[in-house]
C-alpha cells in the first residue's frame, strides 16, 4: 500500500467518523430541544393547577357541595395554622437571642 491509498483511506475513515458524530451530536440536540419543550409543557400545566386551586380557594363558598375540596381546604388551612405559629415562634427566638446578646453586652461594659 503506498503513502497516497494509506492518507485516503484515513481521510475516508475520519470523514466517516466526523459524520457519525455529527449525527449523533444533532440526534443529542433534537432530543435536548424536545424534553425542554415537555419541561416547559408540565411547568405551565402546573402554572394552570395552581391557578385553578388559588381559585378555588378564593372561592371557598362556591364549592362547598364538594366535600373533597372542602376536606384540601380545610389541611390548607391548618397548614398555614402551623406555619404561623412556626414564624411566632422564630421571632420568639430572634427576641431571646438578641435579648441574651444585650445581656452579654451590658454585663461586659458594667465591668
Amino acid at each position: 500500500m503506498n503513502k497516497k491509498s494509506f492518507f485516503e483511506n484515513i481521510r475516508r475513515e475520519a470523514n466517516a467518523a466526523l459524520s457519525r458524530v455529527f449525527d449523533k451530536v444533532e440526534e443529542v440536540s433534537k432530543i435536548s430541544a424536545l424534553k425542554l419543550k415537555i419541561s416547559n409543557f408540565t411547568r405551565k400545566i402546573k402554572d394552570h393547577k395552581t391557578e385553578i386551586g388559588e381559585f378555588i380557594v378564593s372561592n371557598k363558598k362556591k364549592f362547598s357541595e364538594f366535600p373533597e375540596i372542602i376536606a384540601i381546604l380545610d389541611k390548607i388551612k391548618l397548614l398555614e395554622k402551623q406555619i404561623k405559629a412556626k414564624r411566632e415562634q422564630i421571632i420568639e427566638l430572634q427576641k431571646r437571642e438578641e435579648d441574651k446578646t444585650e445581656a452579654k453586652e451590658d454585663k461586659n461594659t458594667s465591668s
